[in-house]
């Protein structure tokens, strides 16, 4: 992947980044929680980690010769895509949020 969509893609993972660390922030866990609040915390924390993975391996490959990189696009990819997937879940959970 040229630098110039690296730089846009690791751009987009740490506004991902931020919006993890702060919903995870404002979950309260609790063991008496009903499952889907459960889930959806878990949800943030695999989302954040596979996020701060790819935004990790993307700022690495950004400063290695594009040509006989150790890291694939895969090994970026992946686990961006994890975090995007649990961005959308959250996401969805916004839209039914619970009353307070």
């Amino acid at each position: 992947m040229p630098s110039s969509e690296m730089v846009s893609l690791i751009s987009f993972l740490a506004v991902l980044l931020i919006f993890f660390s702060i919903d995870i922030r404002s979950r309260e866990p609790s063991d008496d929680d009903p499952w889907h609040a459960q889930l959806f915390e878990w949800t943030s924390r695999i989302g954040g980690v596979s996020t701060a993975v790819a935004l990790t391996l993307g700022w690495i490959d950004l400063f290695l010769p594009d040509e006989g990189s150790p890291i694939h696009v895969a090994l970026v990819a992946g686990p961006g895509s994890v975090g995007v997937i649990c961005a959308v879940v959250l996401g969805l959970e916004m839209l039914w949020q619970r009353e307070r």
